[in-house]
């Protein structure tokens, strides 16, 4: 493979002529098309950024239903599966997510909802599903486990979390379950 070499470069600022149409000094035009060409691939390189970024949304999505379909699975075998993911019109979609339920044997006027929320705890921001029914107007919420691999850190995250910060969570989500666009 050929090095680039300076001689190179000037070459290639000379084949764009836009510059040269331009009464301006030779000084300025340089300056302007090593400016361009820097914009340019700034430019360049945050529509990749842009475009991975809304390409990865689904697959994120996906990977949060798996999640909290494994934390259900552990609360109560095969009563709850995920549905769809429930959109939020709220700041807070950065830090939870909203999930449609099926609940097995679920009346008519029954909705559940899962949430999954960043959790703060000692140990860095921490994934917590909750589940929030809904029965004839009254609404229920329980707090069904943590996304985490079963491990040391669960054990301590239990030992950690204090009921003043389920309390708050458990408040939380009647509020974050409002902002749901249905």
């Amino acid at each position: 493979m050929r090095k680039l070499k300076l001689q190179d470069f000037k070459n290639f600022l000379e084949k764009i002529n836009f510059f040269n149409k331009i009464n301006i000094e030779e000084k300025t035009k340089r300056s302007l098309k090593i400016f361009s060409i820097f914009f340019g691939m700034i430019f360049g390189m945050t529509a990749i950024l842009v475009t991975l970024t809304l390409a990865s949304r689904s697959s994120w999505k996906l990977g949060l239903a798996f999640e909290m379909q494994q934390v259900l699975e552990r609360y109560d075998e095969g009563t709850y599966t995920v549905g769809k993911n429930i959109p939020l019109s709220s700041n807070i979609s950065t830090s939870a997510a909203v999930y449609s339920l099926l609940k097995k044997d679920m009346k008519a006027n029954e909705r559940h909802f899962g949430v999954i929320v960043r959790i703060p705890s000692i140990l860095g921001p921490v994934p917590a599903v909750f589940i929030y029914s809904e029965k004839n107007k009254k609404s229920d919420i329980k707090f069904a486990g943590y996304a985490l691999d079963n491990g040391k850190a669960t054990s301590m995250i239990k030992i950690q979390s204090s009921s003043n910060v389920m309390k708050y969570w458990e408040d939380m989500i009647p509020k974050i379950i409002s902002k749901t666009e249905m």
